[in-house]
């Protein structure tokens, strides 16, 4: 596959979307079954990304966020990072992509920024996460998700520690992850909780009925605030970031505000991410919206978005949340073949 760092400043891009959405639809519940599916039944997730790839995207997205120690523990699959990736790597190989991006989430341990102790094990989480990649084919890796500076510190350097490759990073910017209704959660908070760097406390917001079993390691649901983006973008920058990007459910125009923002702050090529809602399919506005009207993100609307991108200075461009292929070809289709453009040029 061609080198990635080739690209960059020069082909406008779109990432896969996460599958979760697609799987849904089948009756598939991927958050809970995502590893034994990259394991056991990898037919039903080549079949899903193959879609995202018959859309139009270039970048395929690996399905392995859960890959850091804490994530697969609450799984029961403890030492299997390596063939997890392996399995990912693989599966994504015989789509023939242009580019893969091997995907790590936040490993949502509790971080104390003022101990070494707790820094150096997240930065451990992510080390033997990168680690399990080894050798394998694929352009960059994607630190994706991230929701407080201290984490993203560990994880860019945790990454930086063990390989060479090209790091996108990318935080989540808002409240609220515009998938599921917050009445169907309740806080349930860890044992061993401690406060987080910018006063976030580590929790999570697990279905009522499943509050028999122990909640997941996950970052808590409350984002990063916008007024910490710029900081967000320096640390990359600094701590060898090749992409700084952001994902947001927020309204188009404050989309374009962060872009904006980024370009102006570095000159590392930029990713956005539009996190779709589950309900924004109801939403009546065309690509013909006013941007200050767009604020759910549809199959419609996500032209007029990656317009708007583009003309911010973003070079690649993805969907998430409740995404299916439907938001990725629009997306595609927008800016195939275009160059990308620097608003301060």
């Amino acid at each position: 596959m061609p080198d990635i760092q080739l690209r960059f400043h020069h082909d406008m891009l779109v990432l896969t979307a996460p599958i979760d959405a697609t799987l849904a639809r089948q009756g598939v519940d991927a958050a809970r079954d995502r590893q034994y599916l990259n394991l056991m039944e990898q037919d039903v997730v080549q079949d899903a990304i193959k879609l995202e790839l018959v859309a139009g995207a270039q970048c395929l997205v690996t399905t392995t966020e859960d890959i850091t120690r804490a994530r697969l523990a609450h799984v029961h699959m403890d030492g299997d990072a390596s063939k997890l990736a392996g399995a990912a790597l693989e599966l994504a190989n015989e789509l023939k992509p242009q580019h893969v991006l091997a995907e790590i989430g936040p490993c949502g341990l509790p971080l104390d920024a003022s101990s070494k102790a707790s820094l150096n094990e997240n930065r451990a989480q992510y080390a033997d996460a990168a680690r399990a990649f080894g050798d394998g084919a694929f352009d960059a890796f994607f630190l994706n998700g991230f929701t407080n500076i201290a984490d993203l510190k560990c994880a860019l350097m945790g990454v930086s520690q063990v390989s060479g490759k090209p790091i996108f990073a990318s935080v989540t910017i808002g409240e609220g992850d515009g998938m599921l209704p917050e009445e169907t959660f309740v806080r349930v908070a860890h044992d061993d909780a401690s406060p987080i760097d910018g006063g976030i406390s580590f929790g999570t917001l697990a279905p009522m009925e499943e509050l028999a079993s122990p909640p997941a390691p996950a970052s808590s649901r409350k984002f990063m605030d916008a007024q910490a983006w710029p900081e967000a973008i320096a640390v990359m920058e600094e701590l060898g970031a090749s992409v700084v990007g952001f994902e947001t459910a927020e309204p188009l125009d404050r989309a374009v505000e962060y872009a904006n923002v980024a370009t102006s702050a570095t000159p590392l090529p930029l990713l956005a991410q539009l996190r779709v809602k589950s309900d924004a399919g109801s939403s009546k506005l065309t690509a013909l919206s006013p941007v200050e009207d767009i604020r759910d993100y549809t199959p419609a609307t996500m032209d007029r978005a990656a317009v708007k991108l583009f003309g911010a200075g973003a070079q690649f461009l993805r969907a998430t949340g409740a995404a299916t292929p439907a938001f990725t070809g629009a997306l595609a289709a927008t800016v195939q073949g275009l160059d990308v453009h620097r608003a301060q040029e």
